[in-house]
């Protein structure tokens, strides 16, 4: 039920209004008609102001009840306790004063006064019922089941229709009265089994809980014990014995609380039991949560030795952890040292020979199974090996000052078992995350090496180009780029480097920044291959190198220079006489000569081309790619494949050698990187 902001405030209002209307509409009666009602408009008047009275405590209680944070169990008695205690206190004093004033002789003005005090504890009666009634409320719907709650509302609905009685002076002599009691009173005790939050007490709680209870059914019972008395009052003109809803509010009550009191007695001497396993439940659950947090593996070993300690109550334990071979990676220690866990293990091992001679030589005597370790101030040693899928994962050794103590020897186990399995599980999790993290490393590699690859393929308008790459593996060193030196000259280069992987990529990266750098100087590639391999030769590991094919493309004189760094032969068709062939130019891979001599191994190539010309770049992966014969595709294979579609575009013809490629590999694996540049001239 939702309510408005200030409701609280209305509803606080209303009610210091209705009392006092209460109180007024006595002083109009006693004072108009002499303390008698004219045509019972005085009763009626009073239900009309008593229901104001009670809807305003009801629902000034329920608003501000729900919106109160949730509070656990032994807050909520304690507040009901505060509020018992200061409205009993005000009840006593009114008593004291009523009593008081009582003592003959009785004028009209002390029956005035006498009920105005009563009218003041009919307020604390209402108040302290009220609100125990709506945290009862809280607590009966906690963990609460469709069948609960509907039991619920109809009983208050309900109690809210017993306003009605307010009207009519009626009480137990009145059958429709008596059987609506009974209703309102089964209904209570019907709620007042569920006591669903008893169960979340430790001991501590319970027995605070119980002292609670306590005064809460004492000032209970002390209300009841005043309405009661007061009916008998001939001076008091209203009767709270003849008002259904303070009588159904109070017996529900005093029976929830009474019901709460047993249940908590009852429950008492198991508590330590059940506290006992939510603990050993607990470190289960801390053992098996210790992996979602990301721990380290040592803290998993911590986890396990802590709950072990906690649950099966020894003195002291260490734990042994094996790496993968079963060697001894690491030892944790629980209330003994290093040294004392250093001369266990000696006598373990002494332990251990004697009964192996015994065995072999006296088969019909053994010794015990456990070494004496008096010496140490301990009788009882458990020693539970940690297996994980047939693999030692370590082993656990459990000590205690009194002998036989280990009747926990299955749950303990129970543990070892399951932080065995953590202990794997956390060793496999850690493996799958670097592979993860490797396999995301070689993605952001292979996104970086396909941006250093040129976006652009474009040399000139009258230049068809077209070009694909595939890598082997994840990342590779196969390269091309285009640099534009003017408006009519643009170089390219095709590169493969040696290697595979990521070292062949990192360094096709360097020679990138090589090209680049060396190209600014407007050099021709004769010129220019001696300088990029002196780069090379400084940056490359002296294992590694790179080959190359330099095209200088002249767009105005119509030529190509064109010169080899030890890289596969370039692929010329001469459109005019219908040729296709391999240009054999000599030359070294860039990093295998590191000295001055470089330059006389350069092989320039110098030729004019026409319209319908084309050029194919391309590197070793494509010649040597092979079937699962282990046979290789062959230089003759790519020539015919190309004469095939001299006419087609350089798309078309780069289309066809791939799903050439594929049908010629078919299922075999890609065992090198393989790159393919094609350009043709309109």
């Amino acid at each position: 039920m939702r309510y408005p902001k200030n409701a609280l405030g209305i509803f606080l209002y209303a009610n210091v209004a209705s009392w006092l209307l209460l109180i007024g509409s006595n002083v109009i009666a006693l004072i108009g008609f002499g303390g008698k009602p004219f045509l019972n408009i005085n009763f009626y008047l009073e239900g009309l102001l008593l229901n104001l009275l009670f809807l305003v405590l009801f629902f000034y209680f329920s608003v501000q009840i729900e919106r109160q944070k949730p509070l656990d169990f032994i807050e909520q008695l304690t507040q009901l306790f505060i509020t018992g205690l200061l409205t009993n206190t005000g009840a006593l004093v009114v008593q004291f004063v009523s009593t008081t004033l009582q003592v003959p002789p009785i004028t009209p003005s002390k029956i005035q006064l006498i009920n105005w005090l009563y009218y003041l504890n009919i307020v604390f009666v209402s108040i302290f019922l009220t609100q125990t009634f709506f945290y009862w409320k809280r607590m009966i719907l906690h963990q609460k089941s469709s069948q609960i709650a509907r039991t619920w509302y109809t009983f208050e609905y309900i109690l809210l229709a017993s306003l009605i009685f307010n009207f009519f002076d009626l009480g137990f002599s009145n059958t429709v009265f008596a059987l609506s009691f009974i209703a309102l009173t089964l209904l209570g005790l019907r709620l007042s089994v569920n006591l669903k939050w008893v169960a979340y007490l430790n001991a501590k709680e319970k027995w605070q809980g119980i002292l609670l209870l306590l005064f809460i059914a004492a000032f209970t019972f002390y209300f009841f014990r005043t309405v009661i008395t007061h009916s008998e009052n001939e001076h008091l003109i209203v009767d709270l014995t003849h008002s259904l809803y303070i009588l159904s509010l109070g017996s529900f009550v005093l029976f929830y609380t009474i019901f709460s009191l047993l249940v908590i007695i009852f429950n008492l001497p198991t508590t330590s039991v059940f506290e006992r396993k939510l603990e050993e439940i607990v470190s289960f659950q801390k053992l098996a949560h210790s992996l979602r947090i990301e721990e380290q593996e040592e803290q998993v070993y911590q986890t396990l030795l802590d709950a072990v300690v906690s649950t099966i109550e020894i003195d002291a334990a260490w734990l042994d952890i094996h790496d993968d071979h079963g060697n001894l990676k690491d030892t944790v220690y629980r209330h003994i040292t290093a040294d004392t866990v250093h001369q266990i293990k000696q006598q373990l091992l002494a332990h251990r020979l004697k009964q192996a001679l015994h065995q072999a030589f006296e088969r019909r005597h053994t010794l015990d199974e456990a070494p004496d370790l008096s010496g140490h101030n301990y009788h009882s040693l458990l020693v539970i090996p940690m297996v994980s899928h047939q693999s030692s994962m370590g082993s656990l050794f459990l000590l205690h000052r009194f002998k036989d103590a280990f009747d926990k020897e299955k749950l303990t186990r129970t543990f070892v078992m399951q932080a065995g399995v953590s202990i794997e599980n956390f060793r496999l999790l850690h493996k799958t995350i670097r592979q993860e993290r490797y396999q995301e490393e070689i993605k952001i590699a292979r996104t970086v090496q396909q941006r250093l690859l040129p976006k652009s393929l474009f040399i000139a308008p009258n230049i068809e180009v077209d070009a694909f790459s595939d890598s082997a593996y994840e990342v590779g060193g196969d390269y091309y780029d285009f640099y534009r030196i003017d408006e009519h000259r643009t170089l390219l280069i095709i590169g493969d480097i040696s290697g595979k992987g990521t070292s062949a990529a990192f360094n096709m990266a360097q020679l990138k920044g090589i090209f680049h750098g060396v190209s600014s100087l407007g050099l021709s590639p004769q010129e220019l291959l001696p300088s990029l391999n002196q780069a090379v030769s400084a940056c490359f590991d002296r294992k590694a190198f790179a080959t190359a094919t330099l095209a200088l493309i002249d767009n105005e004189a119509h030529t190509v220079q064109l010169t080899r760094a030890g890289h596969c032969p370039t692929l010329y068709y001469c459109a005019h006489t219908q040729t296709l062939r391999y240009l054999m130019g000599e030359g070294l891979g860039l990093g295998i000569l590191r000295n001055g001599s470089y330059a006389a191994h350069v092989d320039p190539q110098i030729f004019s081309y026409q319209s319908g010309d084309m050029l194919f770049f391309y590197t070793d992966g494509v010649v040597e790619a092979k079937n699962q014969t282990g046979e290789e595709y062959g230089y003759d294979r790519l020539k015919t494949l190309i004469s095939s579609y001299v006419t087609h575009s350089v798309q078309d013809i780069n289309q066809q050698i791939l799903q050439d490629l594929a049908r010629f590999t078919q299922d075999t694996p890609i065992h090198d990187d393989h790159t393919v540049l094609a350009i043709r001239f309109l």
